[in-house]
């Protein structure tokens, strides 16, 4: 089966990411499949608006560790990059239904959605401290845009599990409740009636307010994340991480 399922209803098409063995995490074939989804989406006439959910009541744990140690992470970097460009640059609204985890990518790539309907039990984390890395996808700007430099510190400091209702309250989702699934499919069917002309026209406006900045974000991040990684903190926190797996 494939690692993300795609299907269209009504103008709307749904991406599920789907590899439940690993909570969804992204490896390089999965950063592929939701970058040509997101791409394809972006110029298909019919598709109005994408919703991005996970499989088995849970989004994302993020960056699949395994899958870039040795000779499996040798083509990690083109498909991720690649993929944060179409996030980025995706021209129509983009949803997403967040249940279970959303963990490192899989948080990071939520601050780029136009609209998040979230769990109330759904956990979110920035785990970079825990991890000897830095931020990436232009999350350290976002956070700090959204929230000011002492809460994105803290966040982003201090890798804390943040609940659905917390991300709410911080103003990172639009909707908190135990019908998000359901909300954020009511809100693309709302969106659908309106100009998909429109919106593309002013989601390409606010998006250039921050071309810019996000570019060198994105270049400040990329070169913290070369530097730490495979660093002696970095190597402690991955082994530390892999031991907890084999015990768990």
């Amino acid at each position: 089966m494939s690692k993300l399922l795609i299907e269209t209803n009504n103008q709307v098409q749904l991406l599920m990411l789907n590899r439940p063995e690993t909570k969804n995490a992204f490896d390089a074939e999965l950063w592929a499949l939701f970058r040509d989804a997101l791409n394809n989406a972006s110029v298909n006439p019919e598709i109005h608006s994408v919703i991005v959910s996970g499989s088995n009541n849970t989004f994302s744990s993020g960056v699949d560790l395994a899958s870039m140690i040795g000779d499996s992470g040798a083509n990690y970097e083109e498909p991720f990059e690649t993929c944060i460009d179409a996030l980025i640059n995706f021209t129509k609204p983009l949803i997403a239904a967040v249940d279970g985890v959303a963990i490192g990518g899989g948080a990071t790539i939520l601050l780029h959605f136009d609209a998040v309907f979230i769990a109330p039990g759904a956990r979110i984390k920035y785990p970079f401290s825990d991890l000897g890395l830095a931020p990436e996808v232009g999350s350290s700007l976002l956070l700090f845009q959204s929230l000011g430099y002492q809460k994105a510190a803290q966040l982003l400091f201090d890798a804390d599990w943040i609940s659905g209702e917390e991300y709410c309250e911080l103003g990172l989702a639009r909707y908190c409740g135990l019908d998000f699934s359901a909300q954020a499919a009511a809100y693309a069917s709302k969106l659908s009636e309106q100009s998909l002309a429109s919106i593309v026209e002013t989601k390409a406006i606010l998006k250039t307010f921050n071309a810019d900045v996000m570019a060198a974000a994105r270049k400040l991040e990329t070169t913290a994340m070369k530097k730490l990684y495979g660093s002696e903190d970095n190597l402690k926190a991955v082994e530390k991480f892999f031991a907890r797996k084999r015990t768990s």
